[in-house]
């Protein structure tokens, strides 16, 4: 295994988590073209809810979608790295997510098929197979259990990025095989070139965030950064989901939301969030106060600076 990076700040599993589900969740188009790239129409795209959160699992939404009038639910799971786990909760989550769906349809009606992608973010150097399995029956009798696609995109060049015609995939850049300072440039004049402002700015944010995730430890997030404006990640969505999260929610998630935010905006302009500083953040009750820092983190220069009484 390829270890993950140790220098500079390293966004954890709720980072990139809340990074990956807001982009696709604003854009389920651009998810959708990546995960069938061979489809030519996408129609009635939207996100399933079902019993399935009730089990606060992170594997908790999935895309429903007609591709080429053709009915399907497209399941996604974000991963830093395989897990020995990942095939059985994979398993489970079909399980769960078809027995959802059976319940919610009317009497004889059949439900839709669901298909599961595994994202790989890092790993392994060696190539992974096109598709994973979790085997309910005994080798040597036919297969029973559930399969689901393996997309190692941090095993990917730019080009192979670029293939999918799509911008969520184009996040993904700072972790392609072939990523480097002098490529970065280019890739961010092609997504302001191609995608409207508002799409240019949430993929441009994500990529500042994945960067951090690259296990061959190339440090492209300064170089990402540099070729934004610095009120961009103001206008972004770190900025404006924590702000009016904080607003809308009850007290404590909304504390919680806001809190987020703060250490997600940190973790895209480098500044590190020490022990010291995340005891804090998580130790404030005041809405206020925790607005005040989520402001500041947008332009300080350093963590002490956001939290400087």
């Amino acid at each position: 295994m390829i270890d993950a990076p140790a220098d500079g700040p390293t966004p954890d599993d709720d980072d990139i988590d809340l990074t990956l589900r807001h982009l696709t969740q604003r854009f389920p188009d651009e998810l959708a073209r990546a995960l069938l790239p061979d489809a030519t129409t996408f129609e009635e795209l939207a996100w399933d809810e079902t019993q399935v959160t009730a089990r606060q699992r992170r594997m908790d939404r999935s895309l429903r979608l007609l591709a080429d009038g053709v009915a399907r639910v497209e399941h996604v799971e974000w991963q830093l790295r395989w897990t020995r786990d990942l095939p059985y909760r994979v398993f489970e989550y079909q399980c769960l997510q078809a027995m959802a769906l059976r319940e919610s349809l009317p009497e004889g009606a059949k439900p839709r098929r669901v298909r599961t992608t595994v994202v790989l973010l890092g790993g392994r150097e060696a190539p992974w197979p096109a598709w994973g399995a979790y085997r309910t029956s005994p080798r040597g009798e036919r297969f029973s259990g559930v399969r689901f696609r393996i997309e190692p995109v941090y095993q990917y060049t730019l080009d192979a990025l670029r293939a999918r015609r799509s911008a969520v995939w184009m996040a993904f850049a700072p972790l392609a095989v072939d990523a480097t300072a002098e490529a970065m440039p280019g890739v961010v004049r092609e997504l302001r070139d191609s995608l409207s402002a508002r799409r240019f700015e949430e993929v441009a944010v994500a990529m500042t965030v994945l960067a951090d995730a690259d296990v061959r430890r190339r440090g492209l997030r300064p170089t990402i950064a540099a070729q934004l404006p610095k009120e961009l990640v103001m206008q972004s969505w770190v900025y404006t989901q924590g702000r009016e999260q904080g607003r809308e929610q009850g007290r404590e998630e909304g504390l919680e939301a806001l809190r987020q935010s703060v250490a997600l905006a940190l973790n895209v302009r480098g500044l590190e969030l020490t022990a010291a500083h995340r005891a804090r953040l998580d130790a404030e009750k005041r809405l206020s106060a925790v607005q005040t820092w989520l402001t500041r983190a947008l332009t300080a220069t350093s963590a002490d600076d956001v939290f400087a009484d």
